[in-house]
């Protein structure tokens, strides 16, 4: 008696990084952990804003003519405060074309969310957009691909022994990530850039006449905060945005809360496999 290979179990995990949801252990999340001496000394955070100081927790004003220079002293929280509204402002130039209002909201969430997720339409819009975009080594292309073939060559069946050929599509093109040049101006690359972590799920596969539709649902997750690497990095390290950032985050005096920013889209493949 011949024994009928089995179907593809659905729902079923076409990938999932190495890195995974909710890591709050990673190195970018912590918060809180550092002294005043190792951000001055170590990591060479001596000056922080051009007016605003929070080691001293003064604010500088430029001398007019020929006086000197006047610091006026505040409360380390009213200096958090406009480190915040510097953080913002300064971000301009990396958020000008497009979604500067997504930036900020982040901003907001770290000012005051205390470490509690974010998510919203417009970060799953624009999720949704960057993946449907038009690539032959992207993730969507790869899977439309090889569901066409698999399906081609088993007469509209697709196989459970044959989910690793799926996987394999999926592990060896491009993942989602908004590091395109366009994202260093539209506050994508400063809200997210690379996604920390991805899983792909095929919900649903109906074939029907020599016709397919599968019913995908992409999930990411990347975290707003900052890790030693970064503010070492010669590109970030001398941007008062990072900086900011970093103090902000890391100094145990103020200790803002990283996050898990949470994005996600549900796209359906139609295709023929005649």
């Amino acid at each position: 008696m011949t024994q009928h290979p089995q179907a593809l179990r659905l729902p079923f995990t076409l990938f999932q990084t190495q890195n995974r949801m909710e890591d709050y252990s990673a190195d970018d999340m912590r918060c809180g952990d550092l002294s005043e001496l190792q951000l001055r000394k170590n990591l060479r955070l001596e000056k922080v804003s051009g007016m605003y100081d929070p080691w001293r927790a003064e604010r500088t004003d430029l001398p007019i003519s020929n006086y000197a220079v006047i610091r006026h002293k505040m409360s380390h929280q009213a200096v958090a405060k406009k480190l915040f509204d510097e953080f913002r402002r300064d971000s301009l130039p990396f958020s000008f074309l497009g979604h500067r209002g997504l930036f900020t909201a982040l901003v907001d969430h770290f000012q005051y969310g205390e470490g509690k997720p974010f998510a919203s339409s417009e970060l799953n819009g624009a999720y949704r957009r960057l993946i449907e975009e038009k690539n032959e080594e992207g993730s969507l292309y790869k899977i439309n691909e090889t569901l066409t073939d698999i399906l081609s060559k088993n007469a509209g069946f697709y196989p459970e022994q044959k989910k690793s050929v799926l996987r394999d599509a999926v592990r060896n093109s491009f993942l989602p990530r908004f590091n395109r040049w366009k994202d260093s101006v539209n506050g994508l690359g400063m809200s997210v850039h690379d996604i920390y972590a991805t899983k792909v799920t095929l919900k649903s596969l109906e074939v029907d006449r020599g016709n397919y539709r599968a019913v995908l649902h992409y999930k990411g997750q990347d975290h707003f905060g900052l890790d030693d690497r970064d503010i070492r990095d010669p590109r970030f390290h001398h941007l008062n945005i990072f900086r900011i950032w970093f103090v902000l985050q890391r100094w145990e005096k103020y200790a803002c809360q990283p996050f898990l920013t949470n994005m996600e889209a549900t796209i359906t493949l139609t295709g023929s496999h005649t």
